[in-house]
């Protein structure tokens, strides 16, 4: 199954930041468990849901013994920014980050791949090169026996032969 591609969503609810006064360090994975980007079989999911209903929904659980997906906040500058990684779980020692997702001002996004930042720079920096390599190729002429040359206006022969003179 492919990965639906999340990275050109904006999510955000004003409802939600209204009704819980803005985001806050101890409300910012609640407010993001609304999101498109929130995975409902995560380890956080499923410990919301089990404890929801009883009194066990305040105490202290520690998701690093869980196996599987686990969403994080890695990064806070509360209240404008907030930075959470998506993990893989898969001891209590070892997560591999899978995404990273950032709130800013309330907007959430999911962060580009690495790999898409670099596909793109080197994709926009062939088309630069490519684009210089046919302004190169309008300015210059090729003859079977003098071989390449560049093509001159009268102005520029002009202005050569004048700095070929003061040379001499």
């Amino acid at each position: 199954m492919a990965k639906e591609e999340l990275t050109s969503i904006e999510w955000r609810s004003d409802q939600w930041m209204f009704q819980y006064g803005g985001l806050r360090p101890d409300n910012v994975l609640e407010y993001f468990s609304q999101s498109p980007f929130w995975d409902s079989s995560s380890n956080n999911a499923v410990l919301k849901m089990q404890t929801q209903f009883n009194d066990l929904q305040h105490a202290s659980y520690d998701l690093k013994n869980m196996v599987g997906i686990e969403f994080a906040v890695t990064h806070q500058e509360p209240p404008s920014l907030f930075i959470i990684t998506k993990f893989r779980r898969t001891s209590p020692t070892r997560a591999i980050p899978l995404a990273v997702y950032y709130i800013a001002d309330g907007n959430a996004y999911e962060a580009p791949s690495l790999y898409s930042i670099i596909s793109t720079r080197m994709l926009s920096s062939i088309k630069r090169v490519e684009e210089a390599f046919d302004i190169a190729r309008r300015h210059s002429e090729f003859h079977p026996s003098v071989g390449y040359t560049w093509k001159e206006t009268a102005e520029q022969k002009k202005a050569r032969k004048e700095a070929l003179k003061d040379i001499q």
